[in-house]
């Protein structure tokens, strides 16, 4: 009985010894937590603003979508097509109503239609990947956060992480969070073999208006 008393109690004494480092292994890294804490904002944020840019592949940058959303329905969207004219499609969802125009074009309503990117309760959308911050379960488990420095267009409230799926590989993107609000303000992406930049801006603060000349579409 003494011999496996003691061995109890050695045991119980190696548990205890090995569990802090158990511990400490098993906690999230700082940027993990960063991140988390910024997908609870983006995921409670009433509304905000998103400007996209893709690099093609000459090497210039491009405009190609800019949008405004006010939750739970409202989204102001023009996209810019990629042709020899740049032309754009604008696109307004109001209220459950929904509304289109192109260039030159007056506004026309369309029964039933809707605009498929109003996320709220979710975040901003990337142009092909989802919804920002939508990988970070699958990062926790195989890949890292970690520090980045900042870019040619940050600013100063920026701290920078990059997103990278695997230990020591290339990030995924990398994101610019402000301290004071936990909100994404620059996503740097590389998607679909494009590098793209969105701007992020006027979280909580954008409203979606119906413009003056959108009368002629409700009659």
């Amino acid at each position: 009985m003494k011999t496996n008393n003691t061995s109890c109690r050695l045991a119980s004494l190696f548990i205890l010894a090995i569990s802090p480092n158990l511990v400490a292994c098993s906690k999230p890294s700082r940027g993990v937590l960063e991140l988390r804490t910024s997908r609870e904002a983006t995921r409670a944020a009433q509304s905000w603003q998103e400007d996209i840019s893709a690099q093609v592949p000459t090497g210039q940058w491009m405009i190609v979508d800019l949008e405004k959303v006010e939750c739970p329905g409202r989204m102001d969207r023009i996209a810019m097509l990629r042709d020899p004219h740049n032309r754009g499609v604008h696109e307004l969802e109001y209220d459950g109503a929904y509304y289109s125009k192109g260039d030159g074009a007056d506004w026309t309503k369309v029964p039933g239609a809707k605009i498929a990117a109003i996320s709220c309760g979710q975040g901003p959308l990337l142009v092909w990947d989802g919804v920002l911050y939508s990988d970070l379960e699958a990062v926790e488990r195989s890949g890292e956060v970690r520090l980045a420095k900042p870019t040619i267009s940050s600013d100063d409230a920026c701290e920078w992480w990059e997103v990278a799926p695997e230990k020591d590989g290339p990030p995924h993107y990398t994101v610019c969070i402000h301290a004071d609000d936990h909100l994404p303000y620059i996503v740097h992406s590389h998607e679909h073999n494009l590098n793209y930049t969105y701007t992020l801006s006027n979280w909580n603060k954008t409203k979606v208006t119906l413009p003056e000349n959108l009368s002629s579409a409700n009659d």
